[in-house]
């Protein structure tokens, strides 16, 4: 689950004959049922090949009852010949910290949570600089919500490391402190600078996220209305916690927008601010109440057609 970032009811449904081979390295082929992708690849490294390969022939006996050609079939009671199932996992890996006697920080057994192991793998991906979009992707994520999550937890630490190779010295032969170029500094900290402009200058705008893939054509990109992705409930448009302060500063200034419009008698202008103001507040009230931002509903929010093979 780890290692494929695959949700367990889809490890436990994975075919016999889950491995391919390509010019650059092993893959993983399952199908995500739930958002019906089918034969859906990751990479792999060689150590999960070698975990797998020993079940595949395994189930090469005659002895396994395996009609559906599973990875994982259920081999003995009522259930042979059946998909592995997720309590299955959970069981057997309760059982494992118990042998283990592996400990929370309460000092209790362990509880190991199926979904943890694709949470772990996606905060991975991001903690090693790839892309939120490519992430996406990787994990078949129809929606961008968990993606954006994980690059949340990815934002301080990805700035601090980053003021760590701007600012940080090493000491040449001699043992006198140099100043290095950012670019050998972040390259040696594993830090993919494109990767840093693009995520803390391109997707993060002044009033929130935009996650939309450069691929993809944005609708409003050419309207005047400001900011337009608030206006047309943009799908791509999220907010969180750290835009508090932006929406509290523009209520002020565009309610003292609409006490000089009133002195002035512009009726129509105050109209319009306070439309504005309303769907402004609406934001921050949901931001104080710790309740981020995801654009219009779930599945409005889906790529669909063509979008999604744009993806």
């Amino acid at each position: 689950m780890e290692a494929s970032g695959f949700r367990v009811s889809d490890v436990c449904q994975l075919d016999v004959d889950c491995l391919v081979y390509k010019s650059n390295g092993w893959w993983l082929k399952g199908d995500q049922r739930k958002v019906n992708h089918i034969d859906h690849l990751v990479p792999i490294s060689e150590e999960i090949v070698s975990v797998v390969k020993p079940q595949q022939e395994y189930l090469q006996t005659e002895e396994i009852y395996n009609p559906y050609r599973f990875l994982f079939p259920h081999v003995i009671g009522k259930a042979s010949g059946k998909a592995m199932s997720q309590k299955t996992v959970s069981t057997a890996l309760d059982r494992l910290a118990e042998k283990l006697d592996l400990r929370d920080t309460a000092g209790n057994i362990y509880n190991f949570r199926n979904h943890a192991f694709r949470h772990r793998y996606g905060v991975n991906l991001i903690n090693n600089g790839m892309q939120i979009l490519h992430v996406q992707k990787l994990m078949a994520q129809t929606s961008p919500e968990m993606t954006l999550t994980y690059a949340r937890i990815l934002d301080d630490t990805l700035r601090k490391e980053w003021e760590k190779a701007h600012t940080s010295i090493r000491l040449n032969v001699t043992g006198k402190p140099v100043m290095v170029d950012i670019s050998v500094q972040a390259e040696e900290n594993g830090l993919e600078l494109d990767w840093i402009r693009h995520h803390l200058d391109s997707v993060r705008m002044d009033h929130g996220f935009c996650i939309k893939s450069p691929k993809l054509h944005c609708d409003f990109l050419e309207q005047t209305l400001e900011p337009p992705c608030i206006k047309n409930n943009c799908r791509s448009f999220h907010v969180d916690t750290t835009f508090l302060d932006y929406y509290t500063s523009q209520i002020d200034q565009l309610e003292s927008d609409v006490a000089v419009y009133m002195a002035k008698g512009r009726t129509r202008s105050i109209e319009l601010v306070q439309l504005k103001i309303k769907r402004y507040k609406e934001i921050r009230d949901s931001l104080l109440a710790d309740k981020p931002i995801m654009g219009i509903e779930k599945d409005k929010r889906e790529y669909v057609g063509s979008e999604r093979h744009g993806q």
